[in-house]
Formats: structure tokens, C-alpha cells, sequence
């Protein structure tokens, strides 16, 4: 299937001079238009198609921008179709046709992933001056050795699994290197130049021929290893075998795919307790639901029991007669309320009427009594006056 540039726009959704990433994977592509549009296009992937020369991907020479390409899983015979990916970081081609590494991969001097397994590749080459190389993966292939590339300070990863290593070589070249795996090889004995490698994190000999203590003797002095695998290896056969091992190298956290350490084991047997329990509570729960049905009793369903027809209808009417009820009893109160209410007004206007009545008769008196008195007195002074012009002197109560 040949990709236009027509196709490639409507798969994008955007226009291809806008396009950062494409997924192309598994279409049967067999070439692809266009891609020298894509100017700003990052990351492409044509993985499991059939691709199986460089001028399938002519327009990769405008793609200069690009910075991951997975073609694995295509039809490639030769590499170079990485002449025109100069700013390229991660590249995939694992899984092809390529018997060899081509030349032009030294121009990438930004790669720092390269993945190159299940290929037919003889011999690790041109990779030297890749000086920002940090994973290199050559697993299954027809490698009989690894050089030396002492350049190559960033590596941290190497994997050479399946292939035809007899020897590992002086590893303390990389000083970041963490991770090596060299499983399915034909390695007798471990080199002593591994007890340098002080960074070493992760080492797979597994299926190899190491035959004896002393040929895993030098792994004992890597500090921070806690993942070793000999799985596979004579040594394995040995009596008390795993013990030694871990005895030997007490860093250890993983041998042979197997973790033990004790964190983990603590925390796998309260997981295996947890879900235990889970089994035991169903399995408790169902024997009590057979035992229920086995004695003719109805399994619980709900908390509530249901109420046929003639129990609604009597729940309902009782419901409504207490409300009816209520509603009486609280109109009832309401008017007892009311007539109290009432009752204390016309107490209240009665007894208002009597202080009323008894103000204005002792305003009454008041001014009866004042009438009194001050006619006594003025009748008093009356006679006083008139006795005293008889007589010539009176006092204040009429009384001589």
C-alpha cells in the first residue's frame, strides 16, 4: 500500500505542516508521500508494516525535525535510511533484515536510544562517536563479541541476549553502566574486571554455561547489585545453590526472576491473607444461604419485609386516621387556643373596666373630698374672717 500525501493529510486531521506526531503502524504500507511536508513532524511510527528500502521513505530528507522513529517489525535490509535524521534520539529497527550496522548511523551524534534486535547483525560498529548513547539494545542477532567503546561514557544499558558471546568484556569503561544483560550466550565464567562496576544495578547470565562458585565469585564485590539471574547456568545444580548465593551477595533483592526479600514477603503474605479472607467470607456467606434453603427457609433479601396488598391497605387507613385525628386534635387545640385567647381579652377589658370604674370614683371622692376640706376650710376661714373682723383673730382650721 503506497501512502499519499492526500492520505497522510486525512490521517493526521491537520494540515502535515502543522503535524508533530504520526502513528502509521500496522496499515501494509509499503512507501509513504509526503513526509518532507511534515517540517515540525517529532515522532513517527511505521512499525509492522512492509517497508523494505530507503526510497519507501524518500520524504524523510525534509524531516529534519524528527526525534523518535520506530520502524521495527518492517522488511529493511540496510540502515541507511538514517543519513537525513541528524537531531534523531530514540531509533527503532529491531526486528528487520539488516545483516549489518550501517556507516551513517555515526552521523545521528544525537541518538541516545538505539534498538537494533532480532535482526541478523554479525558485529557492533560505527557507534563510537554516538557520545550521548545511553541504551543499546543488540539482543538476538549473530554477535560473537562486544568491543570496547570507551567513548561511550553515557551508557547505561546494554542487552546482547541470544547471540554468540563467549567473553564479557572490560565493562568499567562505562562508569554509568546499570543495567547488563547477556543471557542465552555461551559465557563460562565472569571476568574480574566486573568488580569495578561498583553502579552495576541489574546483571542477566541466565542460560549461559557458568559451571562454578569461583566463575560468579567477582559479582560479590558489586555493592548496589540486586537483580541476578543465573537461571539456566551448571552452577544452578549445586547443592544449596540459592542459599550460598544470597549469602554471598547480600545486596540481593531479586535472583533468578524470583524476589525475596523480606518487605516484599511480609507484604505477599498480608496480601494472601486479604484475599483468604475475601474467599473464607463468601464461602461462609453461600454455605449459610444453602443451609437456609436447605431447611425450607427463605434466604434474607432484605432487611424490610415486604407487605402484601391487605397489609398496605390497613397500614395505609391507620395512617390516614391518625392523620385525620391529628388534623382534629390539632384544630381542637387551635380553637382551645383561641377561645383561652378570648377569654383572657374579655378578662382583661372587665378588669380594665373596674380600674376604670374605680379611677373615676376616686377621682370622685378625690374631688368630693377636696371640696370638703377646702369648703371646710374655706367655710372655716369664712367664719374665721367674719369672726375675726367680729372678734379680731381666727386660726388656719377655723378652731378658736
Amino acid at each position: 500500500m503506497k501512502l499519499s500525501t492526500t492520505d497522510l493529510a486525512d490521517i493526521a486531521g491537520q494540515p502535515l505542516g502543522e503535524v508533530t506526531s504520526i502513528d502509521l503502524r500496522d496499515r501494509g504500507i509499503t512507501q509513504v508521500d509526503g513526509l518532507s511536508e511534515c517540517v515540525k513532524l517529532r515522532k513517527l511510527d511505521l512499525s509492522s508494516n512492509k517497508i523494505e528500502t530507503r526510497d519507501a521513505l524518500d520524504g524523510l530528507h525534509g524531516a529534519g525535525s524528527l526525534v523518535h522513529v520506530n520502524l521495527a517489525n518492517n522488511q529493511l535490509r540496510i540502515m541507511s535510511i538514517v543519513e537525513d535524521m541528524s537531531q534523531i534520539n530514540v531509533l527503532n529497527l529491531s526486528n528487520n533484515q539488516l545483516s549489518a550496522i550501517s556507516p551513517s548511523v555515526a552521523k545521528c551524534k544525537e541518538l541516545k536510544a538505539l534498538i537494533l534486535g532480532q535482526n541478523k547483525i554479525s558485529k557492533i560498529e560505527y557507534l563510537d562517536g554516538l557520545l550521548n548513547l545511553n541504551t543499546l539494545v543488540v539482543s538476538q542477532n549473530e554477535i560473537s563479541k562486544i568491543p570496547e567503546m570507551p567513548l561511550l561514557k553515557e551508557l547505561t544499558k546494554i542487552s546482547a541476549a541470544h547471540n554468540k558471546i563467549s567473553d564479557i568484556p572490560d565493562l568499567t569503561q562505562y562508569p554509568k553502566l546499570k543495567e547488563i544483560r547477556l543471557n542465552d550466550n555461551r559465557i563460562a565464567a565472569v571476568p574480574e574486571s566486573i568488580r569495578g562496576c561498583t553502579g552495576l544495578k541489574v546483571v542477566d547470565l541466565g542460560n549461559n554455561k557458568i559451571d562454578s562458585w569461583s566463575s560468579v565469585a567477582p559479582l560479590t564485590s558489586i555493592p548496589y547489585l540486586y537483580n541476578l539471574n543465573l537461571k539456566g547456568n551448571p552452577v544452578c545444580e549445586q547443592a544449596n545453590y540459592r542459599e550460598k548465593v544470597i549469602e554471598m551477595i547480600p545486596s540481593l533483592r531479586v535472583l533468578d526472576g524470583e524476589r525475596f526479600d523480606q518487605w516484599f514477603l511480609d507484604h505477599k503474605e498480608k496480601r494472601q491473607q486479604r484475599k483468604a479472607a475475601v474467599v473464607a467470607g463468601k464461602e461462609h456467606g453461600q454455605k449459610g444461604h444453602d443451609d437456609m434453603a436447605a431447611h425450607g427457609k427463605p434466604a434474607k433479601e432484605s432487611r424490610k419485609r415486604p407487605m402484601d396488598s391487605e397489609q398496605g391497605q390497613t397500614k395505609r387507613s391507620r395512617t390516614f386516621d391518625n392523620s385525620s385525628r391529628g388534623g382534629n386534635s390539632t384544630r381542637s387545640h387551635a380553637n382551645r387556643g383561641s377561645n383561652r385567647g378570648r377569654g383572657i381579652d374579655r378578662n382583661n377589658g372587665e378588669r380594665s373596666a373596674i380600674r376604670e370604674e374605680r379611677a373615676v370614683g376616686t377621682a370622685t371622692n378625690s374631688d368630693r373630698g377636696g371640696r370638703g376640706r377646702g369648703g371646710g376650710r374655706g367655710r372655716g376661714r369664712g367664719k374665721s374672717n367674719d369672726r375675726s373682723r367680729g372678734r379680731g383673730r381666727s386660726t388656719g382650721n377655723g378652731r378658736e
